[in-house]
């Protein structure tokens, strides 16, 4: 008798548990909390991101850019992105910090521009953006296609005394 009580325990327990997982999971999964229409009206607003990024990394990067315009655009950038992002070095191909490519395009005076941007697939909390990025370095022009991450999860904000569960977008890994 003791026995059958403990596997019924045991059997209860574990239900309690797999749905308070299932609960958290679907409470981060976009597809399970947004319609394909809501979604959609995100991604493009991701899109607008991707290019703000590279406007402000164009300023940047610009010679003529004072050291305290550079420090504001710096902060801006990395309030874009997802924390610990690793992204692709344009000059050399390799995975580095976003901190690293922002010393590699200092004072380098680069232009950027952003075609065909499009949402490729979406995940539990991301999806991927492809875009086309044109680099001028003044010498060459470089064309890359890119691939990358844009998470998008609940996150608890303060509002004075009130606390409110709002969506974020962060631009992750490309």
């Amino acid at each position: 008798m003791m026995n059958y009580f403990t596997i019924l325990l045991f059997f209860f327990c574990n239900c309690i548990l797999a749905q308070s997982s299932d609960n958290s999971i679907s409470r981060t999964n976009i597809k399970a909390n947004f319609s394909t229409e809501v979604l959609e009206a995100y991604e493009e607003n991701s899109f607008s991101k991707v290019k703000d990024f590279y406007q402000f990394l164009e300023i940047y990067s610009d010679v003529n850019s004072s050291e305290a315009l550079k420090n504001q655009v710096k902060e801006t950038i990395f309030s874009l992105y997802k924390n610990n992002s690793q992204v692709t070095d344009f000059f050399s191909s390799e995975k580095i910090t976003l901190e690293k490519l922002l010393e590699n395009s200092k004072t380098k005076g680069l232009k950027f521009e952003v075609k065909n941007i499009q949402k490729e697939m979406t995940s539990n909390n991301f999806w991927t953006n492809s875009y086309t990025l044109k680099i001028n370095d003044g010498k060459e022009i470089q064309q890359k296609k890119i691939y990358q991450k844009v998470y998008f999860y609940p996150e608890e904000k303060s509002f004075g005394i009130k606390k409110k569960e709002v969506w974020t977008i962060l631009l992750g890994d490309f």
